[in-house]
């Protein structure tokens, strides 16, 4: 009864099991992991979601965007992967680091001698999206685009959901590195948040799958983070 401890029954998932899930799950569904708007990703296809552009007066069409996450990498309590000071990882916690590149379309006013230059640009691009059509599907980044790409870490909990009964990733706050003015930082940070939030929620484990043969867990406690796992204890 040590490990079970009042239940009859002990289920646990293991750190590397979730980050493998999120591996799996993403690499299923690239979409998942890039949004734009029509200047960057035309239709919606498995490697990018198309969304509107911001809407913005004098913009015809709107402010064409792109965001494009990396593979997320979970560490549950206790803390072994490296955050900014800004973070700890507390019990029952666990933190999600991933890169993730920024862009917007931005036509700029230049001097006449550089129209060589941005030709050159604009065709490097066209031959960019040409190969990555070809590679990747269609819906790649088409348009020249100013970007940034931006280290985010982030400390959550997990969540249980019904109907389906599964586990959910919820990021509670987020820190990006080496980013300024503080202001700037914020604001970027609050938009992360919740570029985080929903992209995971679309990521569940679910409790059904945790059996024993034909018999059924009944979850009496949890699921909880500890000891860089995902526990759950009941009765079968």
């Amino acid at each position: 009864m040590g490990l079970t401890e009042a239940q009859t029954v002990f289920a646990g998932v293991t750190e590397t099991a979730v980050n493998d899930l999120l591996r799996a799950f993403f690499t299923a569904r690239p979409r998942h992991l890039h949004y734009g708007s029509p200047g960057f990703v035309p239709v919606t296809t498995i490697v990018a979601t198309s969304m509107p552009g911001i809407a913005f007066p004098g913009v015809p069409g709107g402010i064409d965007w792109s965001i494009r996450l990396g593979l997320p990498r979970v560490d549950l309590h206790p803390q072994s992967a490296g955050l900014p000071p800004e973070l700890t990882l507390g019990l029952g916690q666990l933190s999600v680091e991933v890169d993730i590149k920024l862009c917007v379309s931005c036509e700029r006013r230049r001097d006449p001698k550089s129209d060589h230059d941005q030709e050159r640009e604009e065709r490097a691009a066209r031959e960019k999206e040409d190969h990555d059509a070809r590679t990747q599907g269609p819906a790649w980044d088409p348009v020249v685009g100013t970007c940034c790409k931006l280290q985010v870490y982030g400390v959550g909990h997990i969540e249980r959901t019904f109907g389906p009964d599964a586990v959910r990733v919820v990021i509670d706050d987020v820190e990006i590195v080496d980013l300024a003015p503080d202001a700037l930082e914020s604001v970027i940070e609050c938009l992360m948040l919740q570029v985080l939030r929903a992209v995971l929620a679309d990521v569940r484990l679910p409790l059904e799958t945790l059996r024993a043969g034909a018999f059924s867990l009944s979850i009496v406690r949890g699921p909880e983070i500890e000891d860089d796992d995902i526990k759950t204890y009941g009765n079968l």
